[in-house]
């Protein structure tokens, strides 16, 4: 897997604190975890990084905005330009910043961020059957269910979970 860093050159608006990322690059990854499969054997998958020097991420206002998201898959663009007009014209916020933050996006199907109307929370958005989803929103511990379910690499959810059924936050790990 390639890791990229890219810059940010928009405003710093977003309040909003999202769950960390471990960032580590597990060579042992194996593939066929993915709920989607790759488009072919020779697909690289990448894992772009939004955030870099203190920038909480690329802060997608219009789906203007989501062409910044360089490297991304263009179906992730679209998806999340739309969620960010969906989200400006519902609004009713005049005094915070309104749209979607992009921290990571992974090239076959994953990606975090945070959803953002006047306050917020952190978003996992996911590839499912051929389509992108928001499969999860919190503003504490992805539940290890969801994470399970959908095999979603710690590289974007990070290597800890909450487990419900024993009252604990634990450690999750997926290539």
């Amino acid at each position: 897997m390639t890791i990229t860093n890219l810059g940010v050159t928009t405003a710093l608006m977003c309040a909003l604190t999202l769950s960390g990322c471990s960032g580590s690059d597990d060579s042992h990854a194996d593939q066929d975890a993915s709920p989607i499969p790759a488009e072919s054997p020779t697909t690289t998958t990448e894992l772009l990084s939004y955030t870099k020097g203190g920038s909480p991420g690329v802060e997608v206002q219009s789906s203007a905005d989501a062409q910044e998201l360089a490297g991304a898959p263009a179906d992730f663009q679209e998806f999340v330009g739309t969620l960010a007009d969906d989200l400006a014209q519902e609004s009713t916020c005049e005094d915070g910043f309104v749209g979607v933050t992009v921290q990571v996006v992974r090239t076959d199907g994953f990606a975090r961020g945070g959803v953002n109307d006047c306050g917020g929370y952190a978003a996992l958005w996911v590839k499912v059957d051929g389509t992108w989803q928001e499969v999860a929103g919190s503003q504490d511990v992805w539940e290890c269910v969801v994470l399970e379910d959908h095999a979603i690499p710690s590289d974007v959810a990070g290597t800890e979970c909450y487990d419900p059924e024993t009252n604990d936050v634990r450690t999750y790990e997926q290539a």
